[in-house]
């Protein structure tokens, strides 16, 4: 913030020097930030380092290592693709609390193992298929962002056609979801369930 105050006093940026000393206690708190941003940069990097190296020691596979209340925290860590093999029942704010409080919690929990899980069954689910549209669409998006700010017109023009080429080839494709049966549900619940029990 001060040097956006000194901007608005006529400060100019990449100054060599300068003769204005009403400026130097802006410049000096712009400066104890630029510290503590570094120190922030340093803290960032060794944690990044730290974790890397302990990462084996540290992984978690419950889904759920702060005794969370709310219902992202029930599924494993990494999630399954499908999310919930069986759609889970919200009846109060805090679900997936509540069903560990009842003892009813799906994956184990670091802090309250949830009992082994009864054998049901499972129906099959329908997800959606992966696909790279999203991405695709926002790299010629970008491409057409730059062009537009820096008036390359033909730039512009062929970031927007391809753009429009990749969403209406992606809308005609016919196959956009697939079924996970419930057999290769059980075997992955059956697998999960094996992983996260600490009891």
């Amino acid at each position: 913030m001060p040097l956006y105050a000194l901007g608005l006093l006529g400060m100019t940026r990449r100054m060599q020097h300068y003769a204005e000393t009403s400026w130097q206690p802006y410049l000096i708190v712009a400066e104890a930030g630029a510290v503590v941003i570094l120190f922030g940069i340093v803290a960032t990097i060794a944690q990044l380092v730290v974790s890397i190296r302990t990462r084996e020691r540290r992984r978690d596979s419950t889904g759920d290592p702060w005794n969370g209340r709310t219902l992202e925290w029930s599924t494993p860590s990494p999630p399954p693709h499908y999310n919930f093999a069986i759609m889970p029942i919200v009846d109060s704010r805090d679900a997936f609390w509540a069903m560990k409080q009842r003892g009813a919690a799906g994956p184990a929990s670091a802090s309250a193992p949830a009992p082994a899980p009864a054998p049901q069954k499972f129906a099959p689910i329908q997800v959606p298929s992966n696909s790279p549209n999203g991405f695709v669409t926002a790299f010629f998006a970008v491409i057409t962002g730059f062009a537009l700010i820096w008036h390359i017109w033909w730039m512009a023009i062929l970031g927007l056609v391809c753009a429009a080429v990749t969403l209406f080839a992606f809308g005609w494709i016919e196959r956009i979801d697939h079924t996970i049966s419930g057999e290769e549900l059980e075997s992955s619940e059956r697998a999960r369930s094996r992983k996260t029990d600490f009891a």
